[in-house]
């Protein structure tokens, strides 16, 4: 037996299943942990040769084979993965070309797979003889575990590399793309000038956290960015008498007239992000700008109507003089963030006149359409019943 060769792979895979037979409720919690880190560890070390050989297979063109435009096509479609980490992968293993020291410290483990992404995050095309310089003293900084001190370093590099005006600045960048859920992702890469502009507005339009607000800081900066978004189309739009005009969804949603008066199944898509849900729908149709757009036999449109505002301006007008704002109990956003609700929806029958409308703020917007909530509305007072059965106070 000491003479066959042994494929790595086939060893590969019976170690994994072997680890995959791990139940952890037959380890305590040392052994957890030290089974995690252990597990990590092995996982950076398969990254680390995967970036080495979808390098090499990239020099060779290896995904013409199947007609592919590009190695990260291939990847997606061979192995699944996206195509952005595909590209990730490609750019590990060039620069690891350029830094052989850091890519033999990445495979034997010494360094992290994050610490690794990090150095190779500081290489600027053109100095790569610098960055060969400095390998040392950023690798001892990824053996040490110095994660901030080795981000501060390669940022540090970069600008450096970047200010000499032999090489130019990258361009700022902003991806979008959509989950397997469904999802979408904003991806944004700032400079430091461009950074601090945007996190200094999101920071400005972040609710502060309260104990009656249970939203993660992560959903209160998403709601953030929608409101960044709003006040940006609210300026474009320019400004009434009592300031900015706050902008009307501008998004555009086609939906099948059955579907939204009769709970019919049917189409409900937005234009950029797919399938919609119902709740989403109806909150966007409370303050919104409306087309009419009727469909043949096939589905193709035969006749576009003429776009119509569900809430008149002078309605909205009164609504604000009315409301001073969001009238959500114990909220005091202004109404230049908020919104006009139909306590009734119109596709229920509700009318869009003041007696039928209330100001309510984007979060407590979205509070209002999640099934099983229900909003009472005299004319004059306003109340909130959970799915419960009890009121907000």
């Amino acid at each position: 037996m000491s003479g066959l060769l042994v494929d790595p792979n086939v060893a590969l895979r019976a170690a994994v299943d072997a680890t995959l037979e791990t139940d952890p409720s037959d380890l305590g919690d040392v052994g957890l942990s030290e089974e995690i880190i252990s597990l990590r560890a092995e996982i950076d070390r398969l990254e680390a040769q995967f970036a080495r050989l979808v390098y090499a297979g990239h020099q060779r063109g290896i995904g013409n084979v199947d007609g592919s435009p590009s190695t990260a096509a291939w990847l997606r479609r061979r192995t699944g993965m996206r195509e952005g980490d595909a590209r990730a992968a490609i750019e590990a293993g060039e620069v690891c070309e350029v830094l052989p020291t850091t890519a033999q410290a990445w495979r034997d483990g010494e360094i992290t797979a994050g610490a690794a992404r990090t150095i190779i995050g500081a290489r600027v095309k053109g100095h790569d003889a610098k960055l060969r310089a400095v390998e040392p003293v950023l690798l001892d900084m990824a053996r040490d575990g110095a994660t901030r001190e080795l981000q501060r370093t390669c940022a540090h590099f970069r600008q450096c590399a970047q200010a000499d005006g032999t090489e130019p600045r990258d361009h700022d960048g902003l991806t979008i793309c959509t989950t397997y859920a469904g999802r979408t992702i904003l991806n944004g890469n700032l400079s430091s000038s461009a950074a601090e502009t945007v996190v200094t507005a999101l920071h400005a339009l972040t609710d502060p956290p309260t104990d009656d607000d249970r939203r993660t800081p992560a959903r209160r900066r998403a709601d953030a960015l929608v409101r960044m978004a709003e006040l940006a189309l609210g300026a474009l739009r320019g400004a009434g008498p009592d300031g900015p005009v706050r902008a009307r969804p501008s998004a555009s949603v086609v939906m099948d007239w059955e579907t939204l008066t009769r709970d019919a199944l049917g189409r409900m898509d937005g234009e950029f992000t797919g399938i919609l849900h119902r709740s989403d729908v109806e909150r966007l149709l409370c303050d919104s700008v409306v087309t009419r757009v009727v469909t043949g036999p096939r589905g193709l449109p035969i006749d576009v109507g003429r776009a119509r505002r569900t809430i008149p301006t002078p309605t909205r007008q009164a609504l604000v003089v009315r409301d001073q704002g969001c009238r959500y109990p114990g909220c005091g956003r202004p109404p230049g963030w908020c919104d006009a609700h139909h306590v009734v929806h119109w596709r229920q029958g509700g009318r869009t006149d003041l007696e039928n409308l209330v100001l309510l703020c984007d979060h407590h917007h979205h509070v209002v359409h999640q099934p099983g909530w229900i909003v009472k509305f005299d004319g004059e007072e306003f109340r909130v019943l959970k799915p419960d059965g009890s009121e907000i106070t």
